[in-house]
């Protein structure tokens, strides 16, 4: 077993990491601003010539547009959330509401639903106080409902319902509040306060367009690291973006790595929660093939968390080891192979990954998936899609499935085992349609099956049929 002594001593050594975390952050924003204005002024050609924001290629470029972000207010109120706007105050109010039920297998039929109510307000400075291409964030959710995995599947790691998880049922939590400062159009930009890694490496919004928990929308096993915060945890970050030329870009991040990633509220930020400092690089490719402008996304990156981790225990063991370090890694793409439309996302997109965990401290080491995309396959309906995604999920060494077989277990055995029953692999299939009704709202009809839930074996296949609803004000 490990001492009192021990704990202690790991814990005075992560502090000791995240003292001195925010004067990091300035050295590196000290040493790297006087080479970014130098290589500004050297490849700025001239008004038009740069991206007007870092992940995206402007429409002046022959990349193809985003698609618009539509809204259900009309009349009145739609003429005060653009007045507002006009003066650099953005509102933005969405209601994500999703219901599953499990069909067959798992532990027992049940069904479960979970909700959240997102408030974002972004304001422009430019607009408000003439400081240019400086806009800071605020984003706080309200969430309800409960988990099907843990209520009749025995699977504590991936979720049918992607948006429960983080945060729980609670009044209000806090996601984001950062700022963020553009040069050079857009071709740099840096962002600090509270954030994550979870929009920018290892991600897609693309993976999202299903409803289960496996890819949306970053792979699952990352998402289950310390150092990794996704919606809607976050931490102390730092993050600067780098476009050298039009299709590709790079990313340096540095964040504070903290289990509990906000807590419950999201305002836990205590120093006595930070472990460690997690350091981010990742770049990208993004294409355009062909008159038809098959655009595609090419990424690879990793992350390395200098927290103390424990090594998962050996069943027969009982000792707990430790180690320092943790790193991700992972490449992923989609590619349209097929254009329905004009927006970005209008076609035939196949896409895939894979994620790598260090393997000896970590519930899930490795996960890839493959996924479909049909976006606007229908005339006059341009908004709705078709999206297929399978995804396999590995667990580390010595993981405990949260089901352990029993005397009275729906699956009894004759002799129980001494040794606790250890997690392997599983996998999930997710398919959807999505419904776009009109400005600002969605539905979409989804099914699941999962291999092996929570891993063990032991659990029977289960097939999950739901639905999914989405309303932006």
């Amino acid at each position: 077993m490990v001492s009192r002594a021990d704990t202690v001593g790991h814990i005075l050594h992560a502090r000791r990491a995240t003292r001195f975390f925010p004067a990091f952050v300035l050295l590196v924003a000290a040493m790297i601003m006087p080479a970014v204005r130098s290589w500004a002024q050297s490849t700025n050609t001239g008004p038009g010539a740069l991206p007007e924001i870092l992940n995206a290629i402007p429409p002046e470029s022959n990349y193809p547009p985003p698609p618009p972000v539509t809204h259900l207010l009309q009349g009145e109120a739609a003429r005060w959330h653009d007045s507002l706007a006009n003066k650099g105050v953005n509102l933005l109010i969405d209601d994500w509401s999703e219901f599953a039920g499990n069909l067959s297998g798992g532990t027992r039929k049940a069904q479960d639903f979970a909700g959240q109510v997102a408030v974002e307000v972004d304001l422009d400075w430019d607009r408000i106080l003439h400081i240019p291409d400086f806009t800071t964030t605020i984003t706080a959710v309200q969430r309800h409902g409960r988990r099907l995995s843990t209520d009749a599947l025995q699977d504590g790691i991936v979720n049918p319902e992607q948006i429960y998880g983080g945060g729980g049922n609670v009044v209000i939590h806090l996601v984001y509040f950062y700022a963020q400062k553009k040069w050079m159009h857009g071709r740099v930009i840096l962002t600090m306060g509270r954030y994550a890694p979870g929009p920018d490496f290892d991600s897609s919004p693309l993976q999202c367009l299903v409803m289960g928990q496996a890819t949306c929308s970053q792979p699952r096993a990352t998402t289950l690291t310390d150092g990794y915060s996704s919606w809607p945890g976050t931490a102390w970050s730092a993050m600067l973006r780098v476009r050298p030329t039009v299709p590709t870009y790079i990313t340096f991040g540095a964040y504070e790595t903290s289990p509990i990633k906000g807590g419950t509220a999201g305002t836990d930020w205590g120093g006595d929660h930070m472990t460690g400092v997690t350091l981010a690089f990742g770049g990208g490719y993004e294409p355009v093939f062909g008159p038809h402008r098959l655009n595609g996304h090419y990424k690879a990156g990793m992350l390395w968390d200098s927290s103390p981790h424990a090594y998962n225990v050996p069943a027969a063991d009982g000792v707990t080891r430790w180690r320092h370090g943790q790193m991700i890694s992972y490449i992923a793409f989609d590619q349209m192979v097929l254009r329905n439309g004009h927006y970005s996302d209008s076609g035939v997109i196949v896409q895939g990954g894979y994620t790598h965990v260090t393997s000896a401290i970590s519930v899930v080491s490795d996960q890839a998936y493959v996924g479909l995309l049909d976006v606007g396959q229908f005339p006059g309906r341009p908004r709705d899609a078709l999206g297929l995604t399978w995804s396999t999920l590995r667990y580390g060494p010595n993981v405990k499935s949260i089901w352990q077989p029993t005397a009275t277990s729906f699956t009894p055995d004759p002799l129980v085992p001494d040794l606790p029953l250890l997690a392997s692999h599983e996998a999930i299939f997710d398919a959807t349609y999505n419904f776009h009704l009109r400005d600002g709202v969605d539905i979409a009809p989804d099914f699941q099956y999962f291999w092996r839930p929570g891993g063990s074996g032991r659990v029977p296949n289960a097939a999950i049929l739901g639905v999914n609803f989405h309303a932006i004000l």
